[in-house]
């Protein structure tokens, strides 16, 4: 049986391997995608679709100061009287 230390080089071999494979892939993937661009004229917005536009709410909430919500009334809770005897309790 392999010791700790033995174990951890051989660790350390495979993950230099793994990255060496994964820059290899990543490598030809990007090539790859080079290709088919230039053959086909993809422009980014074909590739990555147009920007999404900022909603309203949004950026108005982002302006707000913090912990204030200008224009809006607090909120209370409420007092209703049910059964008619609020009055009654003085």
């Amino acid at each position: 049986m392999a010791t700790y230390r033995e174990l951890l080089a051989q660790k350390r071999e495979l993950d230099e391997r793994i990255e060496a494979a994964r820059a290899e892939a990543a490598h030809e993937a990007l090539a790859a995608v080079r290709t088919a661009i230039a053959e086909f004229g993809f422009t980014p917005e074909d590739v990555f679709g147009k920007p999404r536009r900022e909603k309203a709410g949004a950026a108005r909430r982002a302006s707000q100061p913090e912990g204030g919500k200008p224009g809006r009334r607090a909120r209370h809770p409420a007092n209703l009287d049910l059964f008619g005897d609020a009055a009654d309790k003085s």
